[in-house]
């Protein structure tokens, strides 16, 4: 068993901790039946719920032509002029932008080039919104988990005001040792992985809930149900 399956191994003790199988009215002991995994429908609902509960608001779209659509809408509504958009994972972040800035909006590509210049962070820090794609969710606590990347940078998501995420349901997994399992050791060792779970929020003024301190204020999620099959995951 190598350093990943240990990890894994101790999330799963640690989710199932606690859980005891009912006793047997005969007294003999029975190892009850796993429990089914839940499927792609199941994980999106659940998803949606916990996501909304932790103060993320979640739009749907049928196909990746209607997230776009509801990129622009979104835009509006929240009445943001300006974005920085990062490489897509599955979907075409060169259309997304042409089809923003065709809108009036300022849409910058955040390549990797971009992305390692000087002074990007600071400009990035003036853009109204940052538009990037998970590369997974976890749906009992509608978390986003983003791995960085040069030309998906961990500050996409955290220095503007605004963000707008996109997310394959086929990429939402029911738990973090799924997640790790998806992965893989080599992505985890070699880039970092960040997990928002809600807008950013502090108790640390005066002991009130404060939203948008460390991060962005808002937080969208934008759901493409088309072409998206399950991440395989080994158990």
């Amino acid at each position: 068993m190598d350093a990943l399956d240990n990890i894994i191994a101790r999330i799963r003790r640690g989710l199932n901790n606690g859980a005891q199988p009912a006793a047997s009215h005969t007294g003999a002991h029975t190892t009850p039946p796993a429990p089914a995994a839940p499927g792609g429908d199941e994980l999106r609902a659940r998803f949606i719920a916990a996501f909304s509960a932790v103060g993320g608001k979640p739009v749907e779209a049928a196909n990746e032509s209607a997230a776009i659509d509801q990129l622009a809408e979104l835009m509006r509504t929240a009445g943001v002029r300006s974005a920085a958009i990062g490489e897509g994972i599955t979907t075409d972040s060169d259309s997304a932008a042409a089809r923003l800035s065709h809108e009036g909006y300022n849409v910058i590509g955040v390549g990797a080039a971009n992305a390692s210049q000087g002074g990007f962070k600071q400009s990035l820090s003036a853009i109204d919104a940052g538009i990037v794609e998970a590369d997974y969710a976890i749906a009992p606590t509608g978390t986003l988990v983003l791995i960085g990347q040069p030309a998906r940078p961990r500050s996409l998501s955290l220095l503007p005001p605004v963000n707008i995420v996109l997310l394959r349901t086929g990429r939402i997994l029911p738990d973090l040792a799924a997640v790790l399992r998806a992965a893989g050791p080599q992505t985890m060792a070699a880039h970092p992985m960040v997990m928002v779970t809600g807008p950013s929020r502090t108790a640390d003024i005066e002991k009130r809930i404060v939203i948008g301190v460390h991060g962005p204020r808002e937080l969208y999620v934008v759901l493409i149900a088309e072409d998206s099959p399950r991440v395989a995951v080994t158990s």
